[in-house]
């Protein structure tokens, strides 16, 4: 008697573990899946702020200490390019986007070609590989740093 009453505490015991786990892995998946929708909003939020030249969306965007080409391109620097007369970005075709969330860190990678025009002459981008990373601060996704290399 005395052994099955072992058995069902520990059964219940058990079965309450099991419960209580897939709740805590449930809210889990639900706030990394939130996340990354946030994330994805940032991604286009960027895209179209540079076909629609919003300096205050890249702004928003760009956290404080953004860099890029190893620290040589910084956030007021790519608020200049978006804000000359003479450069315009005609489309920025991204493609294979993929999101990864972990707690306040994010990456966004993926393929991109960028058509534009600067100073009056058209150009266009060989297809390339792109990577942002964001953080999460005061509730809000901005990007901290992004690496561009060739997509061969």
């Amino acid at each position: 008697m005395q052994r099955q009453a072992i058995r069902l505490t520990v059964a219940f015991a058990t079965f309450l573990v099991g419960i209580t786990s897939a709740n805590v892995l449930n809210a889990f998946r639900a706030d990394t899946a939130a996340a990354e929708r946030e994330v994805w909003n940032v991604e286009r939020e960027y895209v179209r702020a540079h076909l629609e030249r919003d300096v205050a969306a890249l702004e928003r965007l760009l956290s404080d200490d953004f860099s890029s080409f190893r620290g040589r391109v910084r956030k007021e620097h790519r608020l200049a390019m978006l804000a000359n007369p003479y450069f315009e970005v005609v489309s920025l075709s991204t493609r294979d986007v993929e999101v990864s969330v972990s707690g306040d860190e994010a990456r966004v990678s993926g393929r991109a070609t960028l058509k534009g025009v600067l100073a009056g002459r058209e150009f266009e981008t060989p297809d390339y590989k792109y990577t942002r990373r964001l953080t999460k601060r005061d509730g809000r996704w901005q990007i901290t740093h992004m690496r561009f290399r060739p997509a061969w």
